[in-house]
């Protein structure tokens, strides 16, 4: 047990980099964890606000038809279906995708003790989302229901086992999609194809709860509560357990989710070798032919070997586009259901009115969540020292960073910004700023990102995971994306009284000086920052 205590710790430490940040003697080094310890609560704070207003709306509704303990049951599905999918593209990475699978397999630790650890480290992670939607949930409860004692007892106890199942349903799947794409040619994009196709799939199915009737919540609450059991059964034990104090239940959903938790762990420990060797096994390519070779310009070099990088990470892919899919889905569901229908639908009356005034705005959302840039320096790892040694400027290496970032996200917000201007039936002002400030946006999220991971760099890690998805710099590049759409809404909101366009225009105008002082600042001080790596 010690020696899945000590790895499990020391994976988590090397994932966050707080080894380096608990004993670093450099006084800058010391004062930039400091700043991102402050920034990093403050996120957590905003989420958490955020996420007891969710709950509170919620509960407001289902306080009116008499069912308050259908919050827990809603919150708690919410939590297992982004865990899952959330899991599905990190499982691998996590479990079989370690750098340092061979120097840990040589270590005289079990292989049980091993997969344990790093079965232990998926579940911290889905904890801490778990922890951040049900504890508002739960104290949003408490509040409208005052409940007993025992309900505060089995709430803090069954919130340890929520994340158990969603995580054993969304390893074996992650691991059934990486095995079946290792059986072909081209193993990564099938990877990817297969991942977004089971993504989109639940997204599609849970939209089902509400779309088979949109009056479902406030005149069928008995249908709603039927469905959530029927999709996840382990729903209906849990708010029994919790909201009406069934011992059995409890005991039942404990005992099923650790009983089941271990028994994957044990068999996933006895054959871990032979699955890890399966998921690795790859076809070789085509003989090689000598063929006549194109000659590039630097930026164009490097551009390629950035894009090529970056499909070669199915887990780098999954995180950074999975925003510009999600936009495109909407917009062409967009076609198909007026912002009116939509309106009704999520209970938002003038949601059509919000489209109309803020549909640049609400596509840049999705611009902010596909930043490549925040964790393209960091994924060079011990490598790096071959671009520091390239003989090309660093501008020209930055910039192919951000040309990389533009490809993912300027085509799909083009063709979405489209779509939108035929469903929303914009005017020609509208329509040139739908198209302007996404673009606008996507400049100032590739730069932030850059900037970010310049600042805030991590070269030493063992699984792409820990870069993507926890590293520092994609942490505090995705709260400045969120603070610079947070501030402009917010104008446009006090700003109501004013043309809508105007207001847009001068953001617009704003954002395009803000990123012509970071395309100066990337000039003048990037390389200095680049070579300190």
């Amino acid at each position: 047990m010690i020696n899945i205590w000590r790895l499990t710790k020391i994976q988590l430490i090397s994932s966050f980099g707080l080894n380096k940040a608990l004993h670093t003697r450099d006084v800058k080094e010391r004062r930039k964890m400091i700043l991102l310890t402050i920034g990093i609560l403050i996120g957590i704070v905003m989420m958490a606000v955020v996420s007891f207003g969710y709950s509170y709306m919620i509960a407001e509704t289902l306080e009116q038809i008499g069912r308050p303990e259908l919050l827990l049951a809603i919150m708690m599905a919410v939590t297992c279906l982004i865990g899952f999918f959330t899991t599905i593209y990190k499982a691998s990475g996590v479990l079989f995708g370690s750098k340092d699978y061979d120097l840990v397999m040589s270590l005289p630790i079990k292989t049980s003790h091993i997969v344990a650890s790093r079965v232990a480290q998926l579940y911290v992670l889905n904890l801490f989302f778990s922890l951040m939607v049900m504890v508002p949930a739960g104290i949003v409860y408490a509040i409208k229901v005052n409940p007993g004692v025992l309900y505060y007892l089995y709430f803090l106890i069954t919130l340890l086992f929520i994340p158990l199942v969603p995580i054993i349903a969304a390893t074996i799947i992650g691991a059934l999609i990486s095995w079946v794409s290792s059986r072909f040619k081209g193993s990564r994009i099938i990877t990817l194809i297969l991942t977004f196709v089971v993504i989109i799939a639940i997204i599609v199915g849970s939209g089902q709860i509400n779309g088979n009737n949109p009056q479902l919540l406030a005149d069928m609450s008995a249908q709603i509560a039927d469905q959530i059991y029927s999709l996840y059964p382990l729903t209906l034990m849990y708010v029994n357990a919790v909201c009406s104090f069934q011992f059995d239940s409890l005991v039942l959903f404990i005992g099923f989710s650790l009983i089941s938790f271990m028994l994957f762990t044990i068999v996933l420990g006895s054959k871990y070798k032979a699955i890890h060797t399966g998921l690795t096994t790859s076809f070789s390519k085509n003989k090689y032919q000598m063929k006549s070779l194109a000659v590039s310009s630097p930026l164009y070099t490097l551009y390629k070997k950035e894009l090529r990088r970056y499909f070669s990470s199915s887990i780098y892919v999954l995180n950074t586009s999975i925003g510009m899919v999600m936009l495109l889905v909407l917009a062409i569901a967009l076609l198909f259901v007026s912002a009116d229908q939509l309106g009704q639908l999520v209970e938002i009356p003038e949601l059509s009115n919000y489209l109309n005034r803020l549909a640049p705005l609400f596509v840049s959302v999705f611009v902010t969540l596909s930043c490549t840039t925040s964790s393209s320096i960091s994924l060079e790892g011990n490598n790096i020292w071959i671009l520091k040694s390239a003989p090309v400027p660093t501008i020209t290496i930055l910039l192919s960073k951000i040309a990389v970032n533009l490809t993912i996200t300027v085509p799909i917000v083009i063709v979405s910004s489209v779509l939108l201007m035929i469903s929303l039936d914009t005017g020609w002002m509208e329509s040139l700023l739908l198209l302007v400030i996404p673009v606008l946006y996507a400049c100032l999220t590739a730069m932030t990102g850059v900037l970010v991971n310049l600042k805030l760099p991590k070269l030493e890690w063992t699984n792409e995971v820990s870069v993507v998805k926890q590293s520092a710099s994609v942490l505090v590049a995705m709260l400045i994306g969120f603070i610079s759409l947070l501030i402009p809404v917010g104008l446009s909101l006090l700003l109501a009284d004013l043309n809508g366009n105007l207001v847009l225009l001068g953001i617009g105008l704003l954002i395009l000086v803000v990123c012509g002082v970071m395309y100066r600042y990337i000039q003048s001080k990037g390389e200095l920052l680049f070579r300190a790596l």
